[in-house]
């Protein structure tokens, strides 16, 4: 009897540990006769395209489980009534969608009813602070990337790369991607790269949430991915500031197009979705690239004051700095996302994951660095992946079991030295890799008597001082090297 006590207790420990942040929705409806509006009690109601469904009970209720965000169409029929079909019926994660279905009888003549489903102006059982983007309105933005649309929410702010709800601070988030925390333990933010076009939505809490989202004291924001529908579909679309389809040459010449500075934004995305096989299995795929000639490209003015020197110093600097993308801040990211659903009956497995490549140019940037051309460069290489399994055992009750994991590595480094960071402040190593250090160090004055100073192997150039402002003198290592890398593993499952 004691060990019977002690298993139970057990259980009860370790279900907190198990129940996670579920990406499950779920729809719930009454069937009626459109005449007289009693319930039809056995109505039949069903996901197209899947093997969800569900009857009516005595009072004509249904509840369909288990169902991934998204945007679905329903079919009910009943025995001796016309079948009505309900399109664009919208489904959260963790959150009910209600409709009403009213079936006219046969003896009625009437055609084909397609009933198209409309947003609800208050969604009933959403009693935390949620706002949720879906894949419509992310399409329907004119602006890219997925900080950016959180940035848009209500009680959020942003500064810097970094994202704050409601005063918190960046790392009092919670990030959340198909239901597997994917929060950095170093920066706090998002530790994936993820394409905005493979999203389905984004839900972003910023109060009321419950018990099993840990170390999240300012808010929650969780995103789910696209799943292929019933038919083959595949879209193209590339975005491009340069209107003109000038050349790299001309990319800081500080001219603008139609009153507008060009900063070199290229995107490419690719999407294909629909069945695999048959309709029991369903993909989605999304490759996206992006280019930035400027990864933070803000409305600068430039300037142009000339050569400026420093009678004290001897020095003589051209503060020339060009309107619009700052030089050497340039980005390259690929990123590639997909999604299979297969309907094994009685489960349903979903296998999720992304892998995005980045490149960046690395090293200090603005009017201190203008003379220094040399560049560093960062790489990132990120992803993630979750398997899903969910078996219904019956139309109210489903358990799921879920693993995910998510890894992150980057690397930073000097292009010319390469990964060798004891080279990095070498005089020969550097001019051996083409730049030489011909600024020495300046002399000094005392008591009327000059002392040359000596450059050193190991002394870095000085820098030109204009007013007591350092100028980086080009050829300077503009980088030191650095490594880093992290990954997770989680098991979840939920009732």
């Amino acid at each position: 009897m004691q060990r019977k006590i002690f298993y139970l207790l057990l259980l009860f420990a370790i279900c907190p540990v198990l129940l996670t942040a579920g990406t499950k929705g779920r729809i719930k409806g009454k069937v009626v006769d459109l005449q007289s509006g009693e319930a039809l009690i056995g109505a039949n109601v069903v996901v197209e395209g899947s093997s969800f469904g569900a009857n009516t009970d005595a009072n004509g209720d249904f509840t369909i489980p288990n169902l991934e965000a998204g945007v679905y169409t329903l079919r009910d029929s009943y025995v001796g009534y016309k079948t009505v079909t309900m399109s664009n019926v919208r489904v959260n994660a963790d959150l009910t969608q209600y409709v009403s279905f009213q079936l006219p009888s046969q003896d009625i003549q009437v055609g084909t009813i397609d009933i198209v489903a409309q947003k609800p102006i208050i969604q009933k059982d959403n009693t935390n602070a949620v706002r949720i983007t879906t894949a419509e309105d992310i399409q329907a933005l004119p602006v890219r990337s997925v900080n950016t649309i959180v940035g848009l929410t209500a009680g959020v702010t942003q500064s810097n790369g970094n994202t704050y709800i409601r005063g918190g601070r960046n790392d009092e988030n919670g990030y959340y991607l198909e239901g597997v925390s994917i929060k950095s333990p170093l920066s706090g933010g998002r530790a994936v790269t993820i394409s905005q076009d493979a999203l389905e939505e984004i839900q972003v809490q910023t109060g009321g949430y419950t018990a099993e989202f840990g170390n999240a004291n300012a808010g929650i924001i969780r995103q789910a991915y696209k799943s292929g529908g019933t038919q083959l579909k595949s879209s193209f679309e590339y975005i491009t500031d340069n209107i003109n389809f000038n050349g790299k040459s001309k990319a800081y010449d500080g001219e603008q197009r139609l009153g507008a500075n060009w900063y070199g934004y290229d995107e490419s995305s690719f999407v294909l979705s629909g069945p695999l096989f048959d309709q029991r299995f369903k993909f989605f795929f999304n490759a996206n690239y992006r280019y930035d000639r400027d990864n933070n490209s803000q409305a600068l003015p430039g300037m142009n004051m000339g050569f400026i020197g420093d009678p004290s110093t001897h020095d003589t600097v051209n503060v020339t700095y060009p309107a619009g993308a700052r030089p050497h801040a340039q980005q390259d990211v690929y990123n590639f996302t997909g999604t299979i659903n297969m309907d094994l009956k009685p489960f349903i497995v979903r296998l999720a994951g992304n892998y995005s490549m980045e490149r960046y140019d690395a090293g200090a940037f603005g009017i201190q660095n203008l003379l220094n051309t040399r560049v560093g460069e960062q790489k990132i290489n990120n992803g993630t992946v979750s398997l899903k399994v969910t078996q219904a055992l019956s139309d109210k009750i489903f358990y799921e079991v879920s693993a995910g994991y998510y890894f992150r590595n980057g690397e930073t480094y000097d292009r010319y030295l390469d990964k060798d960071p004891w080279v990095y402040g070498d005089s020969v190593a550097n001019a051996n890799a083409g730049w030489v250090w011909a600024r020495k160090a300046p002399d000094l004055r005392i008591n009327g008597t000059y002392f040359a100073a000596k450059q050193g192997r190991y002394k870095r150039p000085q820098p030109y001082t204009i007013m007591d402002w350092g100028f980086t003198q080009d050829g300077v290592v503009p980088v030191s090297y650095a490594k880093s890398g992290y990954s997770s593993i989680s098991l979840n499952g939920a009732v």
